[in-house]
């Protein structure tokens, strides 16, 4: 199944968007190694209407002078739901995505019917040292981010061409803007996501070498009623490592999640 590939001007920053499939809508926001449209992405669309947006600051999305922090990507979502006329969508994070999809859930889950969250960035746990990938060489970030040996073998079987690193070098830029300084974390979200009352699923790859899967179980244990499952042969990118388990998992929750969500807190 092809994806379309249009942009979409939000305000004044115009963003890619990738979009597939037929259904009610499903948002996937992307993390740090699955920028794009990969299998996780069709399977989903044979139920869903998917769009992946590419963030502001990242490919051939716009990077804005607005954007400073995740807060500022959260209000930006808002105003993309807003301008594709979507009232309530099924969101899913990744990594970074998975961040800006929790700060996005504790303020506006009046727009979301289901939220998962897949090995997220966000939270800080004493438990989990989360890995710097600022010191990282490509080769260990690959690494890193990467259980699956066969697409670790085809992330890194192609060398970088001139246009792909100085598009790596504006995302790092883009990454430290965001996640620096706490880093990738927002001390205050932890006592937020108590407010959540829609369904949540929580995602993590066993061989997550990026963020420890303490992590994971701190949203397990802050977020009411959550459902958190660990994907084997999954390391951080587990949407890409594992699109299979990860499609059927999400799927499987989906089809138990009331269409209209209930005993919503604002």
């Amino acid at each position: 199944m092809r994806p379309s590939d249009e942009f979409l001007s939000v305000g004044d920053t115009r963003v890619q968007i990738r979009r597939g499939g037929k259904g009610p809508p499903l948002v996937v926001l992307h993390g740090l190694g699955d920028r794009g449209w990969f299998r996780f992405h069709d399977l989903m669309a044979r139920r869903f209407s998917v769009l992946a947006p590419t963030h502001p600051g990242f490919g051939a999305s716009d990077d804005p002078p607005w954007l400073e922090g995740v807060d500022d990507l959260v209000v930006f979502y808002l105003d993309l739901l807003d301008g594709l006329g979507l009232r309530q969508v099924h969101l899913v994070g990744a990594s970074l995505g998975g961040w800006i999809a929790a700060e996005f859930a504790v303020r506006h889950q009046d727009r979301l019917l289901s939220l998962t969250l897949v090995d997220a960035a966000g939270l800080y746990s004493p438990d989990a040292e989360i890995a710097d990938i600022f010191l990282m060489d490509p080769a260990t970030r690959a690494k890193a981010l990467h259980g699956n040996p066969e697409v670790l073998a085809e992330v890194t079987a192609t060398a970088p061409t001139p246009e792909m690193l100085q598009v790596e070098l504006r995302e790092r830029a883009t990454i430290a803007k965001l996640a620096w300084d706490p880093y990738f974390h927002d001390p205050k979200l932890g006592r937020r996501l108590g407010r959540l009352r829609i369904p949540t699923l929580i995602l993590w790859g066993r061989h997550d070498r990026l963020i420890p899967g303490a992590v994971g179980e701190a949203y397990h244990r802050a977020i009411p009623a959550a459902e958190l499952m660990v994907i084997d042969d999954a390391g951080h990118a587990a949407l890409r490592d594992a699109p299979d388990a990860c499609a059927s998992a999400l799927a499987a929750f989906l089809g138990r999640t009331p269409p209209t969500p209930r005993g919503r807190r604002r």
